[in-house]
């Protein structure tokens, strides 16, 4: 008798062809399965009935691993909706103000509005929500829809009233939404221009219940909403890891040579690949780091990449390659090794099933994109990687990182030349600015604190509304450390939040970028930090190491450098000293200027 199995709740997920009655018991499979490696909550508000937006909401975060717990709001009620959800430790917030139901049939109604009244709502409307984002700024993302029309304009070429409304309504919108960290705007007009009006409104339940969307739409907003919280805080990717033939252009060097593969502007299939280089260049500007592993001989990919007069990437666009007859994921795992960073921060895009499915077997953490059969969804496939790394937002201290790795790199090779270790560090001119509460770092301090893990003390994530409370806190110190040396500027690469807690300094995080790690930065900045902490009438320092999967690198720091252990409980290491008696490992190499 054969046995039939049941199908992974995931795969259900991921099929864009699933029936709601599939999602929906897949999402009751993978729940009971407990099968999520994280759990994240979502409230919903808005004066629609968008209940089935928290089916699509779980949906796209079970296939992020997490287990997504929604809160449904009552009808039309901003204000009070964020009150109970916050009161219930509620994480994230989606408010999805509908425009046409700011008043009944608003848009049929506004041809005949005086202009007073017209001002007048608005008003109301965007003080209603400027009082909600205040209401809100504790929640750690709070994602709210922006205005859009439900019916056609009876004037195509020319803007009716209710555009204009509209316009207003969005500018006033996002002026007050910019006061926020926490907030991001959701362009629900670029989600209906995707799947078209038709398929995004349906009027007979909006005319009976009040639920103007068809399940499409909200699958897409949802969709959009995982993508732009990084599905919900469980991934951040650093590295897009390339195949080279029938990835980055048609064909097999090795076979076709330079003149015979497929790239260039304009004609099919090259213009394909070409299109998809700039993007991918596009990715690398933003700070995305850009490798190689493919299976060719050395040479003749180097020669597409200087020769080829259509190629958009360059060897100067790329931070390290594996270009040999290895297998994939031996060659996966050196390139996190050599970045220094984690299996799970790589994305990697290949043309070939049998490649794909050896990382996927070998690697399940890499996220692992497969180039389609019909090339014609290549660029979407590209702008769906593009969301990986982007929808998060993504801070100027991030953008194009290619060149720090060149500096990281070509200081190895100097390391080689000298006969210890401090000599080696002594020759690099290292210098670490030390700031105090440096406002203008907000999102990128908010930024480090999430994508960092190996040099990571406690593992405490902060949100940019986390941040502000922390920088606004006066009995709190956020230090942000950007190192330089003689081959260039790491940038902002270290975070150190110590709170004040009557005689004693408590570590409440510390971690760095695995970009600086190594030099003795990590200990070069306590003295300057300890004399605040006197100088606020601190007479101990406090600390703690919470092991992760991640940073057991650091499981012995605080011994190294200079605390004792006081207690441990679940794993959870604490550790203090007395200021005056506490001693960090000398650092004579490196200059700390305060800023």
């Amino acid at each position: 008798m054969t046995t039939l199995l049941a199908p992974d709740p995931l795969s259900i997920l991921g099929d864009p062809g699933a029936s709601l009655s599939q999602i929906m018991a897949a999402l009751t499979n993978f729940e009971e399965a407990g099968q999520a490696t994280r759990h994240a909550s979502v409230g919903l508000s808005s004066n629609a009935t968008i209940e089935l937006l928290g089916v699509f909401l779980r949906k796209h975060a079970a296939l992020s691993g997490v287990q997504l717990t929604v809160h449904q709001g009552n009808f039309d009620d901003p204000i009070g909706d964020i009150n109970r959800f916050r009161q219930g430790s509620v994480e994230h917030l989606v408010l999805l103000p509908v425009f046409d139901a700011l008043l009944p049939s608003f848009e049929a109604q506004l041809g005949h509005l005086s202009p007073e009244s017209v001002a007048a709502k608005e008003a109301e409307v965007i003080a209603r929500y400027r009082l909600a984002f205040e209401q809100a700024s504790g929640f750690r993302s709070v994602f709210v829809s922006s205005f859009h029309r439900l019916s056609s304009s009876a004037e195509p070429a020319a803007k009716d009233a209710v555009d204009a409304s509209i316009e207003r309504l969005d500018r006033a919108l996002r002026e007050a939404a910019a006061q926020f960290p926490n907030i991001r705007i959701l362009d629900l007009d670029a989600v209906v221009t995707t799947l078209g009006r038709n398929a995004a409104f349906d009027g007979r339940f909006y005319l009976r219940n009040k639920a103007p969307y068809t399940t499409g739409f909200l699958n897409e907003l949802a969709r959009r909403i995982a993508a732009t919280s990084r599905g919900f805080g469980s991934y951040f990717y650093k590295a897009l890891v390339l195949d080279c033939d029938n990835t980055l252009w048609g064909g097999t060097i090795g076979e076709d040579l330079l003149a015979g593969i497929k790239l260039g502007p304009y004609d099919y299939p090259g213009n394909v690949f070409w299109q998809v280089q700039n993007e991918i260049a596009a990715l690398e500007r933003s700070g995305v780091l850009l490798c190689l592993c493919s299976k060719n001989n050395p040479a003749d990919a180097e020669e597409v990449f200087a020769r080829h007069p259509d190629m958009v990437l360059r060897d100067r666009h790329l931070v390290l390659k594996k270009v040999n007859w290895a297998d994939k994921p031996s060659n996966l795992r050196e390139i996190a090794a050599e970045l220094n960073i984690g299996l799970d921060s790589l994305v990697f895009l290949d043309d070939s099933p049998f490649e794909c499915g050896a990382v996927r077997a070998e690697l399940p953490m890499v996220r692992t994109i497969q180039v389609p059969a019909a090339l014609a969804e290549f660029p979407r496939v590209i702008r769906e990687i593009k969301e990986l790394f982007l929808a998060g937002g993504v801070t100027e201290e991030s953008r194009s990182k290619t060149e720090q790795y060149r500096q990281r790199a070509a200081a190895d090779v100097l390391k080689s030349q000298f006969s210890s270790n401090d000599e080696y560090l002594a020759s690099l001119n290292l210098r670490v600015e030390l700031s105090r509460d440096a406002e203008a770092s907000l999102a990128r301090l908010s930024e480090l604190s999430q994508k960092s893990n190996q040099f990571n003390l406690t593992t405490r994530r902060y949100s940019e509304s986390d941040m502000r409370r922390a920088l606004d806190c006066p009995d709190t110190a956020v230090y942000s450390l950007v190192v330089g040396d003689k081959f260039g500027n790491a940038g902002l690469t270290g975070v150190a939040v110590v709170r004040w807690n009557a005689d004693t300094a408590v570590v409440e995080a510390f971690l760095m970028s695995c970009r600086v790690i190594g030099r003795g930065i990590e200990f070069a900045i306590w003295p300057a930090i300890l004399r605040d902490a006197a100088a606020h009438g601190c007479t101990r320092i406090a600390a703690t190491y919470s092991p992760s999967a991640k940073n057991a690198q650091v499981a012995d720091f605080w011994e190294r450098a200079g605390l004792s252990p006081t207690a441990a409980e679940d794993g959870i290491c604490h550790y203090g000293a007395e200021i005056a008696g506490f001693t960090c490992p000398p650092t004579p190499w490196i200059e700390v200027i305060r800023c």
